[in-house]
């Protein structure tokens, strides 16, 4: 006589249509020698930006980042732009370059060409990413990939036609999550199916775009553990400087900004006393989203080395150091 036993289901566990049906065996602990530490740049967009770089540049070098992502834009020549910048990134630093791929920058075959060129110049790491639309339009331009889990899927075609070029090494490949939730998804349950199609293409972690709450992240986190997603969620970090700034920032992303955060800046009557309550947020939230296990931190500067070391100095005052971020000495 055999008996059958129906999977057993955890009350509110499936929080996506990724998620098993019956529980999952728990996340393994991760051991960790210590948290990921990166920053974002932008290829130089004037003379006086890139005046300002190689000073920049050092002093990143000398917090010895993981790795430094570098942006890729029309703005900054796509391809040439992004390949110039990272070559002279290796020629003056010991930074590691991890450079963005966007769907919308070309064709399949324009891509797969770029990564050729990237790879000649040192790459060794991307960050696909869809990119945003082109004015006007609500869709990628037609013959390109259509979303973030294709690139990645291309990336890792490449990589196995060139493992004698990569010496059977595998490239880094971050991609994009959403801890508010992306502004054209259906609701949280698409965010994680999505994030998981990324994951199964190859994709080794993800870096949040903006988040205004620090709980968001953390119920990310675990909705993705929940869902079977076992890359690291590496929480972007966006230095709050100004209202206006901020206002700007969350009409882009097109997310509503707490109002508990905008009451924060009630008193505050100058750009400074602002600007000075904007970073003690900025600190604040980072300090929460380490204590929720955060594997890591990534800081987008927009080439503002003021205002990416004043941050770094109120999370010292916030409690939080570089110190436990930073890897042994060479």
């Amino acid at each position: 006589m055999s008996i059958t036993t129906a999977p057993v289901t955890v009350p509110g566990l499936r929080l996506s249509a990724s998620a098993p049906a019956c529980a999952p065996d728990p996340p393994a602990p991760r051991h960790r020698l210590r948290r990921a530490l990166s920053f974002e740049v932008i290829p130089p967009r004037s003379p006086a930006q890139a005046a300002a770089m190689p000073e920049f540049l050092r002093n990143l070098d000398s917090l010895s980042p993981d790795y430094l992502a570098v942006t890729s834009s029309a703005t900054s020549g796509w391809l040439h732009g992004t390949a110039d910048f990272i070559r002279f990134v290796a020629e003056h630093t010991s930074l590691r370059p991890l450079a963005h791929l966007a769907c919308t920058a070309g064709t399949e075959a324009e891509l797969a060409s770029w990564v050729d060129h990237l790879l000649g110049v040192g790459v060794r790491g991307f960050l696909a990413i869809r990119g945003d639309f082109p004015p006007g339009a609500s869709s990628v331009p037609t013959g390109h990939l259509a979303h973030a889990d294709a690139l990645v899927d291309l990336l890792r075609r490449i990589e196995a036609e060139n493992a004698a070029r990569l010496a059977a090494g595998r490239l880094g490949i971050g991609v994009a999550a959403y801890p508010s939730g992306h502004p054209e998804s259906t609701g949280p349950d698409e965010d994680l199916d999505v994030l998981a199609a990324k994951q199964r293409n190859g994709a080794d972690f993800a870096i949040t775009q903006l988040f205004f709450d620090p709980g968001a992240y953390a119920r990310l986190r675990r909705r993705a553990e929940h869902a079977g997603i076992r890359i690291p969620i590496i929480p972007g970090i966006l230095p709050i400087t100004s209202i206006r700034r901020l206002r700007t920032m969350a009409r882009l992303a097109r997310l509503a900004i707490p109002d508990e955060l905008l009451r924060r800046f009630d008193g505050a009557s100058s750009e400074e006393s602002i600007r000075r309550v904007g970073l003690e947020i900025t600190a604040e939230h980072t300090a929460a989203i380490l204590d929720s296990g955060a594997d890591g931190l990534h800081f987008y500067t927009f080439n503002d080395q003021t205002t990416t070391f004043e941050l770094l100095d109120a999370l010292d005052t916030a409690g939080v150091t570089l110190g436990s971020l930073q890897p042994r000495a060479r």
